[in-house]
């Protein structure tokens, strides 16, 4: 496979985007616990696996108005789960990274001769690991009314779920019902995963829902209800 470079790199939390405050993803991913369970008979070290945890850490410039402070600000950290997704590329089918996660640190620091810099850190914590997908949008993309994205190629089939991010950045008016839709031929699709409906008061909003079962090669994502301009980005793991 072809390697990635940094380039194009977006982050959402909840359904902000944070791209144009946050300048480093300093660290994504995962850790698991190695419990000890080393015997007499043993010559050295034995150990079994335990806990994953998934974590995500960014550092960004510090803004005292704008969507940095009212999201990452250390006087207005949010309590409840947030929904977080990065993406590598702003192409459609880049790979991203998802996770449930509560915001658990900010910090604030300036250096003689910089800029006001920040650090924020999230922790998983739903259960699960950061989740590895791909794109389902080029970006952050708007769909002005009713519609369907462009299609997305896995290359095969899989059989064990779909875990599906939405990362509603804004609506214009109405009510939008948002899905995931696949296909085995790109060409007669089946809804997979829907999503709770958002009103335009609800926005910024993000979800994080599944499916389980056989999911098709093709992938997509699909809008209906009346509304206008829907501002999202999405993304999909297979499980």
């Amino acid at each position: 496979m072809a390697k990635e470079n940094g380039l194009g790199v977006r982050l959402y939390s909840h359904g902000y985007d944070l791209s144009a405050d946050v300048n480093v993803v300093d660290s994504i991913g995962y850790t698991q616990a190695l419990l000890d369970v080393t015997t007499l008979d043993n010559a050295a070290t034995a150990r079994i696996t335990g806990l994953s945890d998934g974590s995500l850490t960014v550092n960004g410039w510090f803004e005292q108005t704008g969507q940095h402070a009212a999201y990452l600000d250390s006087f207005q950290m949010p309590t409840t789960d947030q929904i977080v997704l990065v993406q590598m590329g702003t192409a459609l089918g880049a790979p991203c990274s998802g996770m449930t996660a509560k915001e658990a640190t900010y910090n604030v620091n300036r250096a003689s001769g910089s800029a006001i810099a920040t650090t924020a850190t999230f922790s998983s914590t739903a259960g699960e690991e950061v989740e590895w997908g791909v794109m389902l949008t080029a970006s952050k993309v708007t769909s002005a009314s009713a519609g369907n994205g462009s299609t997305v190629d896995n290359a095969a089939s899989s059989s064990a779920g779909l875990v599906a991010y939405l990362e509603a950045v804004s609506l214009a008016s109405g009510t939008v019902v948002f899905k995931v839709q696949h296909s085995a031929d790109a060409s007669t699709w089946v809804d997979l995963i829907t999503f709770t409906s958002i009103a335009a008061a609800a926005a910024p909003t993000a979800e994080r829902a599944t499916a389980t079962g056989s999911i098709n090669r093709y992938l997509r994502w699909n809008t209906s209800g009346t509304f206008s301009n829907l501002v999202f980005a999405a993304g999909a793991a297979r499980l």
